[in-house]
């Protein structure tokens, strides 16, 4: 039985919730999502900063640079957010010090940290930017909380390149390291692009759900992405790795 939405879409404004209009939980959940949401898109902007010194190509530095610049504004936005409702960026990344270890935060933790080379930057652009745009298109963009929605909207305006960079990149990839080692990149990629939607089920979730901060449970989100990406895969001339049941994803 899908859960109830207590407020509807853009129902809940900053003064709101500094005026004590809103329950103290919505308020914790909301903030520990807004968290999440800036610490993620800080994360793909250092992982491009990172490979951005290991590509030599004009263009796709070119590309690289200029999402570089956007994931920096984007995660800027959020923390705007946040500072809106007195939680500076300081306090936010305090909180996700746990849930950066996470398997959730495992595709823009090695982005951000280990992420090297062409083949590198096209798994990255499936696994962050496709996932991302799935997230904030999916969710965000119809939160209960207006100003996340203002900020999906700018995001999802501005990062539908980023996905379109990803799919033509993957292509490249292809041509440029040969189909078996695309394959292996995928294979390792893959399950830190599916654990990226988070646990399913989670009491967290069901919170975003109940409040309207979440439109759709994680693993909703996560099959979502699994059938767009298998029919880019298959365009490419790449198959799907199999995948085991259950939360973290692993490969089969």
């Amino acid at each position: 039985m899908p859960i109830r939405r207590q407020f509807d879409e853009r129902a809940i404004e900053a003064p709101d919730i500094r005026l004590g209009r809103v329950e103290p939980q919505y308020v914790r959940v909301l903030t520990r999502l807004l968290a999440a949401h800036a610490l993620a898109e800080k994360l793909t902007a250092q992982g491009y900063q990172r490979v951005l010194s290991t590509i030599d190509d004009p263009e796709l530095r070119a590309t690289a640079e200029k999402n570089l610049e956007e994931e920096n504004r984007h995660a800027a936005l959020v923390y705007r957010i946040l500072s809106e409702l007195g939680v500076s960026e300081t306090a936010a990344d305090r909180m996700m010090i746990t849930a950066r270890r996470s398997p959730s935060f495992d595709a823009p933790r090695y982005f951000a940290e280990q992420a090297a080379g062409e083949l590198d930057l096209a798994m990255a652009s499936v696994s962050l930017d496709m996932t991302g745009l799935i997230m904030i298109g999916v969710n965000y963009k119809e939160s209960s909380y207006a100003p996340h929605c203002r900020a999906a909207e700018i995001i999802l305006e501005e990062e539908a390149e980023h996905d379109m960079f990803g799919a033509a990149e993957l292509g490249a990839a292809v041509r440029r390291f040969g189909t078996e080692a695309v394959d292996r990149s995928l294979r390792e990629w893959l399950p830190r692009a599916v654990n990226f939607f988070g646990p399913p089920g989670s009491g967290f979730t069901y919170d975003c759900l109940r409040f309207g901060l979440k439109s759709k449970d994680n693993q909703e989100l996560a099959e979502l992405f699994l059938v767009m990406l298998e029919k880019r895969l298959t365009k490419t001339g790449l198959q799907m790795p199999a995948l085991a049941p259950g939360y973290p994803c692993a490969l089969a």
